[in-house]
């Protein structure tokens, strides 16, 4: 909005003309998105807790039920995630242009996954009777629907991505590491390669936010990266140098992972240890929409991978802990799944597992800008 408002007046004022910058418009966002998530946050908080929206344990481990009944979680409120996306949203609407379709597919599904998060959320507060299993509760929505609303909302954020990017030289290719001359072109199928990885990437987020700080400081780090891989590919004289394909919306995706990250980092502030409020599905699902969509128009899907290996792991311990305990007779290759658990079994304190693994995403962030330098 900013931009659309102030640079045709360059003329008149030359100030304006740092509007026109990439670099000075994503940093103005990722300031506003920060300073937003403070100044809201505690309003956000206290109106959760008057609605009673608080956390409520459900674990299939009672004594991780008891752990967290005794450091005082269930008395968090939650749905906060609502506090990164307010903040993300307002400060991509100042900052970034409205007329970038790759800017308006990343808001759109940061937003549709938030509200089917935040369905989630309302539904496990509300505990009704769950009919699968008499005399107990649910935990929030039935996993393939759920699913499916994730590929919903997947399916109309990579179609207008694909509609809009095909005509970019090469950007429907995929290519096998370390054999960049052995390409395939995908064409539409982009659109279902889309789908998985946005489906892969929200769940494993949300399998991540189990501890105070935990997914929303992992989530900053690879925003980031994402963010600073945006501007490099949108950069006309950087892109071919670096051996990258050239997206020409790539600089203005930067702007909006830049208030994806402060307004992460806003929300951050409130949900350190101790936490005063957790981000719930609403924020973990609408953080695994954004990454999706922006690396998946830029075709990043690798550096994802690698970025976001916290997430990856967290999603792979669960799958190995369902695949050993129905295959190997109920036996288990981890104390409790997810891994942050694990570790949270075998004595370590919640702090450090925390820093652990935002020291490990910023380690994996670093070598997937290496990575994909070779690749």
């Amino acid at each position: 909005m900013v931009y659309h408002l102030l640079v045709p007046l360059a003329r008149h004022i030359g100030s304006f003309r740092a509007f026109e910058s990439i670099h000075f418009r994503a940093l103005c966002a990722a300031l506003t998105a920060f300073l937003i998530g403070l100044i809201v946050g505690p309003g956000i908080i206290e109106r959760l807790g008057q609605l009673r929206w608080r956390e409520r344990i459900a674990s299939d481990s009672d004594e991780l039920t008891r752990r967290q009944v005794a450091a005082g979680k269930g008395n968090t409120p939650t749905m906060g995630g609502m506090i990164l996306v307010l903040s993300t949203a307002t400060a991509t609407l100042l900052f970034a242009r409205l007329d970038q379709h790759l800017v308006l597919a990343a808001l759109w599904a940061m937003t549709a996954m938030a509200v089917l998060g935040g369905i989630d959320d309302r539904i496990k507060l509300i505990g009704p009777p769950d009919p699968k299993r008499p005399g107990k509760r649910r935990h929030g929505m039935d996993a393939w629907p759920k699913i499916w609303g994730q590929v919903l909302i997947g399916a109309v954020a990579m179609t207008w991505i694909w509609c809009t990017m095909r005509g970019i030289p090469g950007w429907d290719e995929i290519s096998i590491p370390g054999l960049p001359d052995l390409t395939f072109t995908l064409g539409p199928l982009v659109i279902a390669l889309g789908i998985f990885v946005l489906v892969a990437t929200s769940n494993a987020v949300n399998l991540t936010d189990g501890m105070d700080g935990l997914a929303a400081g992992c989530s900053v780090i690879v925003t980031l990266v994402l963010a600073l891989t945006a501007y490099l590919v949108g950069h006309a004289g950087i892109a071919p140098h670096l051996d990258q394909m050239f997206i020409p919306e790539g600089g203005e995706l930067a702007v909006f992972l830049c208030a994806l990250a402060g307004g992460t980092g806003g929300f951050l502030w409130w949900n350190c240890h101790p936490a005063r409020v957790f981000m719930g599905n609403t924020g973990s699902m609408a953080l695994g929409g954004a990454l999706a969509v922006a690396a998946v128009g830029l075709r990043q899907e690798i550096l994802l991978a690698i970025a976001g290996a916290a997430f990856v792991w967290e999603a792979v311990s669960v799958i190995i802990q369902v695949v050993s305990f129905r295959t190997r007779g109920g036996k288990r290759v981890f104390l409790i799944a997810p891994y942050h658990h694990h570790l949270q079994f075998k004595g370590w304190p919640e702090s450090r597992v925390v820093m652990s693994f935002w020291i490990g995403s910023a380690v994996c962030g670093v070598l997937s800008l290496a990575v994909q330098r070779v690749i």
